[in-house]
């Protein structure tokens, strides 16, 4: 597998462990000193990262994200990259909600293969499926 397809393959096991909801595997995709940030601000390290992901999981009864168009580059054992994405998601209040966004990533490369350095979303709708909602970055979504 060449370098590119291997984060292709890490950026789809990104949406797999969403789906399944596994927090543990979910985790393993990242670097230990990774920043993610889904709007809510940058969070730091494993501890933060599973703190907010459980924080967020524990909003939906189910969530279906996938991944479309995107492109990734690498220079020796560090990358960057962009995934356009859409969540299906159904809140424990019974709310559907649909996301549409992309996530600008940096990766590095260690023994365990490529990883995610960063994952940063950047929001372009946010609402019912029907498209009724807002187009751009919700409400106090940090810019």
């Amino acid at each position: 597998m060449n370098e590119i397809e291997s984060i292709r393959h890490l950026v789809h096991s990104y949406c797999d462990h969403v789906c399944k909801n596994d927090q543990k595997s979910w985790l393993e995709l990242w670097t230990s000193d990774a920043v993610w940030d889904i709007g809510r601000g940058p969070v730091q390290g494993h501890d933060a990262l599973r703190q907010a992901m459980q924080t967020s999981m524990e909003l939906f009864e189910a969530v279906n994200q996938m991944t479309f168009n995107g492109t990734a580059t690498t220079s020796g054992d560090s990358g960057e990259g962009r995934w356009y994405i859409c969540e299906f998601a159904k809140a424990k209040s019974g709310k559907s909600l649909f996301y549409l966004g992309h996530y600008d990533d940096t990766y590095q490369k260690g023994s365990e293969g490529w990883k995610f350095s960063s994952r940063t979303l950047t929001w372009l709708y946010q609402g019912p499926p029907d498209l009724s909602g807002a187009f751009g970055p919700p409400p106090g979504y940090n810019t």
